[in-house]
């Protein structure tokens, strides 16, 4: 199972203004810095709780399409189904509209299950393209405060750590804010 990230992102969770704000810096000169560190803040929080904090398109690539058709959306939360591409023996692709591929979607968890005319197409894999993540203004204050302590402190430490490498450290409090939406597997 491969997850590629189709990308489209229009706007942050939090805007580099508010990023200013919060951080109290008043100068413009490291723009360009405080947006880098905003969009790491959001890969951070977006790596530690599964969630998208901005709703954007991914194809997962399966080889093999489990036998029961439950698919396990990786992304959360998930906001439509696009596309299902079934590979034959040979290769050939079969393009099913999502009303006739996604015959359930589960409650209370991000999983599909797709038809078995899919399963029984899928003999080389399959492409499923989806969208996921919150619409503007969505996302939970939590996260959003977690990302605001995430730039202000790889703001302060960018003298001691490359920006490449930020966020070099996720401050407890911003921790704090995340756990209640980390993903935990039993």
């Amino acid at each position: 199972m491969t997850l590629i990230d189709l990308g489209g992102i229009a706007a942050e969770p939090v805007t580099l203004a508010e990023a200013k704000a919060w951080c109290r810096i008043e100068r413009d000169d490291e723009d360009a810095l405080i947006a880098r560190l905003v969009a790491a803040a959001r890969e951070t929080v977006e790596r530690e709780t599964r969630l998208v904090l901005v709703r954007r398109s991914f194809r997962l690539v399966l080889d093999p399409v489990p036998g029961d058709g439950w698919i396990d959306i990786t992304r959360h939360p998930l906001h439509q189904v696009t596309s299902v591409v079934a590979y034959d023996g040979a290769g050939v692709p079969t393009e099913f509209g999502p009303g006739a591929s996604v015959i359930e979607r589960a409650l209370g968890i991000e999983a599909i299950r797709v038809s078995q005319a899919v399963v029984r197409a899928a003999v080389n894999g399959a492409e499923i393209e989806f969208t996921s993540g919150f619409a503007v203004g969505e996302v939970p204050v939590n996260l959003v405060l977690a990302m605001q302590r995430i730039v202000a402190t790889a703001y302060e430490l960018r003298g001691a750590v490359s920006a490449g490498l930020q966020p070099a450290v996720v401050p407890d409090a911003a921790r704090a804010l995340i756990a209640p939406f980390r993903w935990v597997r039993l």
